[in-house]
């Protein structure tokens, strides 16, 4: 390991193209980097054969409550599903008889607790809420442990592994061919429209980015009088606007860094990609630069813009009458993308989410395992679908749930084409330049050009000093 506590060697090819999410290169990128599958393509998803062909002990889920009176602590972002979850624990316990302290907190301070005590190895925490940019420095560095002999010990039949979405999978809660938990919270990147405005002027949901800044350009020229704007996103400053920036990368045909770590930011795609984001402003929503997730979904829920480019978990609230001036009146499609030659058009919806983990300090393993089984089992993911999404494909595409939830059937589409951020270890350093650099070209103090080709070089010195990069 080098002096930053990190992995300090050269990963292979084929661990290099995994780390720039689950998949996303085949499926936007055919020229930028020798070998890749076309743009066009498909991925194709498949579960490691180490873990399938196990032989199954059924040890898992346990019988006769074998860890009755241990107590496990975990700790959750906050968000509804971890609401969701506390308030049935109850029922796990009664269950079981293994006790949860489910600590809930909001993202900072989760990322800042978990650091400190996965680092020190004081076994303060059983189970872990691993954001999947995380995965790299939890999984890489130890913290958490593969799962993958518990899941040899469990009844195939309750865990269901294969109903998991394969890229849910992949991109939250694999490394390097290991699993190392199961998916708790997905997200991924959509555009919502309001279909009352699109009618009244004979718009359709756009396929392309240009065809969306047409339409946003003619909304706001003709509908901003009345308090309405083409667009809606998260303009501010943080990882909100980087995630929202990875929607035009990928579709313009570029990414962070290459499959040899150098930093691409400077490419003339990546800086197309800025340019066009930035192009979007002044058809935006007045105060766009100073939105977040929250200023971003009051913006759209207030009926103040015509189409918002936000997270899929936006969704629920936009149905919700005690939130929403617009029940009735939105809809919810793929983000758009850019038409390549051959027509088909390039995507890349923006894909996130979490994984539980357990801790490699942790004396409670079984039980974390048993909670980990019961929380994403198929009985709990409907059960928890009223909060947020589930991870299981026979939840998403069941009929039932999509007409209730609108955005079921979007997400599943979106999955084809998701893109995921680097999960290495470095790249927390490197987003907090990169959200910067893109700050600086939306609100002008930069040039979008200038602004990628100032911080690529400071991408590259983290990329070099941490090892991958040949000197």
């Amino acid at each position: 390991m080098n002096k930053k506590g990190t992995f300090n060697r050269k990963l292979s090819r084929r661990e290099a193209l995994k780390l720039f999410g689950a998949g996303g290169l085949g499926l936007y990128l055919a020229s930028y980097v020798p070998g890749v599958a076309a743009a066009s393509a498909q991925p194709s998803w498949s579960f490691p054969k180490n873990i399938i062909a196990q032989p199954r002990k059924y040890k898992f889920p346990a019988e006769g409550k074998p860890y009755a009176g241990t107590k496990i602590n975990v700790s959750m972002v906050a968000e509804a599903k971890p609401d969701a979850l506390k308030k049935v624990l109850p029922r796990f316990t009664e269950k079981t008889g293994i006790e949860v302290n489910l600590d809930i907190l909001p993202y900072p301070t989760l990322q800042e607790k978990q650091f400190t005590v996965m680092t020190q190895q004081t076994g303060a925490l059983d189970g872990v809420h691993v954001d999947c940019v995380w995965m790299g420095q939890y999984a890489g560095q130890g913290w958490i442990a593969p799962v993958d002999d518990l899941v040899a010990e469990t009844d195939p039949e309750y865990l269901m592994l294969e109903d998991f979405h394969p890229a849910i999978l992949a991109e939250q809660c694999m490394w390097e061919d290991k699993l190392y938990g199961l998916p708790f919270i997905n997200a991924i990147h959509t555009l919502y429209y309001r279909t009352d405005i699109f009618d009244k002027h004979g718009l359709k949901p756009p396929e392309t980015w240009e065809e969306l800044r047409e339409a946003a350009k003619l909304i706001t020229e003709a509908e901003s009088k009345n308090g309405v704007y083409g667009v809606t996103f998260m303009g501010k400053r943080g990882v909100q606007l980087l995630c929202t920036y990875v929607n035009f990368l990928g579709a313009f045909g570029s990414y962070f860094y290459d499959k040899n770590y150098v930093a691409t930011l400077d490419s003339p795609e990546a800086i197309a990609a800025l340019e066009f984001f930035v192009s979007l402003v002044p058809y935006a929503n007045p105060g766009v630069l100073s939105q977040d997730w929250d200023e971003c979904f009051a913006t759209f829920a207030a009926g103040n813009a015509a189409m918002n480019i936000q997270w899929q978990n936006a969704a629920p609230g936009f149905a919700d009458p005690s939130k929403s001036k617009i029940i009735g009146k939105w809809g919810i499609t793929l983000t758009p993308g850019n038409k390549l030659p051959d027509g088909t058009i390039r995507r890349s919806p923006t894909f996130g989410g979490w994984c539980i983990g357990i801790a490699t300090d942790s004396k409670n393993r079984e039980a974390v395992w048993e909670l980990m089984l019961w929380a994403t089992s198929l009985e709990m993911e409907r059960e928890l679908a009223y909060a947020m999404p589930s991870s299981r494909k026979s939840v998403l595409g069941d009929p039932e749930f999509q007409k209730k939830y609108i955005e079921y059937e979007t997400m599943l589409k979106s999955y084809d084409y998701a893109l995921g951020r680097p999960r290495i270890p470095e790249w927390p350093q490197m987003a907090d330049l990169i959200e910067a650099a893109l700050s600086e070209a939306m609100t002008g103090a930069k040039t979008p050009e200038q602004a990628l080709k100032d911080v690529n070089p400071l991408l590259n010195e983290i990329l070099m000093s941490a090892g991958y990069q040949k000197a």
